[in-house]
């Protein structure tokens, strides 16, 4: 057996020693590939996506793709059967270049139209403040549903909260589901405080960028918020607030439409 493949055979018998085969691990630190770690507890994986319970206990998905290569390998270990690990590493199969290889295909699909549009535009909330995402946070996302909203709109402020709540149970089945929040907030803080009172947990575009991005434009009768638009991740309509003649039907229409797709 050579030195990589004895290495590995090394890393994976303790991963399964320390975390067991099926069973949840214990709270660990875990690196992206822009070297930034956080402290979760790993729960399993889900297509391109993994999932993770925070100190805090709330629950995380997080892309694959976006892991280091030694924690896709530690992602890979907890999901697979120890006798298969075992079997592929004892016949060679295993291999030093695997663990540091690029994820499947299916986890590193290049992203819709929409998705790269908005690719190194959007921002999210850490702790109490805003911080750039990764350019390919939108990898793997075939619906994204683009939320209209302002803070110093009372109706916005209303329908929120029912998105959040729909959000966390949507995403949690469905991980190719996302949402992009588009602030009509009149600065840059009032967008930041918006975003933390009501735990938008989903992206937003860029402030800076919130109007200049041609692939977020709305007809001219689309003017009004709450406005929720769900489209595929080319940008192709798939339901949305108003009607073509320009009637306003509100987000939960749309909202309620969202659920029966994901039938939810």
């Amino acid at each position: 057996m050579t030195s990589a493949r004895l290495a590995l055979s090394t890393l994976v018998a303790g991963l399964l020693l320390s975390c067991g085969t099926g069973l949840h691990a214990e709270l660990a630190t875990w690196t992206n590939l822009d070297g930034a770690t956080m402290r979760a507890e790993f729960l399993g994986r889900k297509g391109d996506y993994v999932s993770f319970r925070q100190e805090d206990g709330s629950r995380y998905l997080y892309p694959y793709a976006n892991l280091s290569a030694e924690d896709r390998v530690r992602v890979d270990a907890l999901t697979r059967p120890a006798s298969e690990i075992a079997a592929e590493t004892e016949a060679g199969s295993v291999t030093a270049a695997s663990a540091s290889a690029s994820p499947s295909p299916a986890a590193s699909a290049p992203a819709g139209k929409l998705a790269a549009n908005l690719s190194g535009k959007l921002v999210a909330v850490k702790g109490k403040s805003l911080a750039s995402v990764p350019g390919n946070q939108l990898d793997g996302a075939r619906y994204i549903a683009v939320y209209y909203s302002a803070h110093w709109c009372p109706p916005c402020r209303g329908f929120t909260p029912e998105l959040v709540k729909a959000y966390k149970q949507i995403k949690a089945k469905h991980p190719e589901f996302e949402i992009v929040f588009v602030s009509g907030d009149r600065t840059e803080d009032a967008m930041q405080g918006y975003m933390t009172e009501y735990n938008m947990e989903w992206p937003a575009v860029r402030f800076k960028d919130r109007r200049s991005l041609r692939a977020l434009g709305r007809p001219s009768h689309e003017r009004g918020i709450p406005n929720l638009v769900f489209m595929d991740a080319d940008g192709k309509d798939l339901s949305t607030s108003y009607t073509a003649d320009g009637q306003y039907r509100g987000p939960r229409a749309v909202l309620a439409d969202i659920k029966k797709h994901f039938r939810m």
